[in-house]
């Protein structure tokens, strides 16, 4: 037998009794070579080019119905949760419908995708990248180009590989700085969260004219005042591409 067949014999005879061992390699080296694609699939991309991970997603809604269950926690003032309904018809067609006060900021559960939607209406920069959780997100931001927009700066922490958006941080000249992160789930083909967690900044924040303080509110129910307010928009029950007709815009 010659050295290259005796080297061969050698590592089949090794595999034969180290099957662990050979796992184990096997293992390491695809972990390897998917962190080098992963990274080099990043870092070649644009700030316009990761924006456009997430339009992808959302170009594939017509229109969308959901139950939306709206939690808010602002320091002196009770409000009760409150069940509504959101329907959208592409391209800007968005609706929130119920039968009580909703207190929600001007920048609604479509206004990301209003605000990305065009790449020549804004400046966009990556500036960094940051982990969620185990999650590697691409933090862009992006400057409007024109001064008549309510949006000063926006700062996303986007998922490229799966095209999400996981965190906002929206500075606008209306309502202060509002933060914006999101859960999702079954509706994350097409971008749409299951869970929104708006964090405003209450000073700043405009509430409903009909919304009178509280005076009576227990101590149980007081929200400790650190400035901020939380408002939580559960959204169950999606219908995605099956119709919205002018009337229910309305």
């Amino acid at each position: 037998i010659n050295e290259s067949g005796k080297i061969f014999y050698d590592l089949f005879a090794l595999r034969k009794g180290n099957q662990g061992f050979f796992k184990t390699v096997h293992l390491q080296i695809f972990l390897l070579l998917f962190t080098i694609h992963y990274s080099t699939f990043t870092f070649s991309q644009t700030p316009n080019q990761i924006i456009n991970t997430v339009n992808e997603r959302f170009s594939k809604v017509n229109d969308y119905r959901a139950d939306v269950n709206v939690k808010c926690e602002i320091p002196s003032i009770k409000i009760d949760a409150i069940n509504a309904k959101v329907i959208y018809r592409k391209p800007d067609k968005f609706k929130i419908k119920s039968t009580g006060i909703l207190v929600l900021p001007k920048q609604n559960a479509n206004f990301l995708f209003a605000t990305i939607a065009d790449t020549t209406q804004y400046t966009a920069v990556i500036t960094g990248e940051e982990m969620m959780g185990m999650v590697k997100t691409q933090i862009v931001n992006v400057i409007p180009n024109k001064d008549t927009s309510d949006l000063i700066l926006g700062k996303f922490w986007i998922d490229a590989v799966r095209g999400l958006v996981l965190k906002s941080q929206l500075t606008t000249k209306s309502q202060g700085t509002i933060l914006i992160e999101n859960t999702y789930g079954n509706m994350s083909q097409y971008a749409l969260p299951d869970k929104m967690l708006f964090t405003i900044e209450t000073q700043k924040f405009k509430l409903p004219k009909a919304l009178s303080m509280d005076l009576n509110t227990s101590k149980k129910d007081v929200v400790e005042d650190d400035g901020k307010g939380r408002i939580t928009l559960v959204l169950t029950r999606y219908v995605v591409n099956k119709g919205v007709s002018s009337q229910e815009l309305k």
